[in-house]
């Protein structure tokens, strides 16, 4: 005889970090270039961040991070006279002649501007900025367009249609560029995840797996069905069926998964909510027992690990977010398991959970 069990398992994302800002205003041009690795690779960008020995470089429209010690000593050369020069937080142009401060950033008086009213900020007014260098007034802050997936504000007036996705969500033009609409897509970043989390031992799972993309208002029903909580980006179900065998013959289990993304996310939070995903898939086949801050801790180590892997400025902004996040059950759990992670390594973590396992028994 069959019986079929369900396992939810669900994730969701705080929202993103902000800073709070108190002004203070006083009284080589950028471009593309064809950058070559010590290793002989070249990619076309633009230059648009040096800090703290690591440079973020503009390519087709997304930015990424490398160290500057990747690059050959002409490159290096180049990335340190572009540092010498005071440029503007918005729009990375060197400045000559006034300018106005915010912290340690400086900017052209014109693109000191609210992104929320377009005005520009006054002597001693507070502001809110994004990780991205955008900045609205502090009493507009509410008001401001801010991306769902790296917290990007944006000018509403200047947005394009397909920045508001129709489930109420928002996006910036980067995200929306890099959103994943298709299973095709899907089934490639899934890939790449795999791969990733393969490499500290996670195995495939043994059942069939199928992928989904969701709105917002099917991933609300179904965690209302749950009796979950917060806003997900990924959703685990598993199916098991245990059947009787003979007298003196095991029980025969087999496992099925479903895993509900939602959809438009950008390819790199796509990486992150999978390997979260994939973590309850196999917790599910091994049916591991623990805490939801232990399990979501678990989960989110892997995100942790997948986004290891990019190496995009929305891959900084997300580890980030899941490192500070004050959720008890996603950000303690995470930041509990990371100290586990430590103590014992991938392999003693997976050991450690193993031997939680509690099969269900049938009679």
């Amino acid at each position: 005889m069959g019986i079929n069990f369900e396992i939810l398992r669900l994730v969701s994302f705080r929202p993103l970090v902000l800073f709070f800002w108190c002004l203070v205003v006083p009284g080589i041009t950028l471009g593309g270039r064809m950058w070559t690795t010590i290793d002989g690779r070249h990619s076309e960008g633009e230059l648009i961040s040096y800090k703290d020995g690591e440079v973020t470089l503009l390519i087709d429209s997304r930015e990424y991070v490398f160290s500057i010690d990747r690059f050959i000593p002409s490159d290096r050369d180049y990335m340190i006279a572009w540092k010498s020069h005071i440029r503007c937080g918005v729009c990375k142009e060197s400045i000559k002649g006034d300018k106005m401060q915010a912290g340690d950033d400086f900017y052209h008086p014109n693109c000191f501007s609210c992104l929320v009213c377009e005005r520009p900020f006054l002597n001693r007014q507070s502001i809110r900025k994004d990780e991205w260098g955008g900045m609205v007034h502090a009493e507009h802050f509410r008001k401001a367009m801010s991306c769902g997936a790296c917290g990007r504000f944006f000018s509403k007036n200047k947005a394009l249609p397909g920045q508001f996705l129709g489930d109420g969500r928002l996006s910036c033009r980067s995200c929306l560029k890099e959103a994943v609409t298709d299973l095709a897509t899907l089934s490639k970043v899934s890939d790449r995840v795999r791969l990733s989390i393969s490499e500290i031992g996670l195995p495939r799972p043994y059942g069939p797996l199928s992928l989904r993309l969701v709105n917002q208002a099917e991933m609300n029903r179904e965690l209302n069905r749950a009796h979950g909580r917060g806003k997900l980006r990924g959703l685990t179900i598993t199916t098991f069926r245990t059947v009787a065998g003979r007298s003196g013959v095991s029980p025969q289990t087999s496992y099925s998964h479903q895993v509900w993304i939602l959809s438009s996310l950008p390819v790199v939070e796509c990486v992150s909510v999978l390997a979260h995903e994939f973590g309850h898939v196999w917790m599910n086949e091994n049916f591991i027992e623990v805490s939801p801050p232990a399990a979501e801790g678990f989960c989110n180590l892997l995100a942790m690990h997948a986004l290891s892997k990019e190496k995009s400025k929305i891959a900084d902004v997300l580890r980030k977010n899941l490192e500070m996040s004050d959720d008890r059950v996603y950000g303690k759990g995470f930041r509990d398991m990371s100290k586990r992670l430590d103590q014992l390594g991938w392999q003693g973590i997976l050991n450690d959970l193993l031997s939680r396992r509690r099969p269900q028994s049938f009679r």
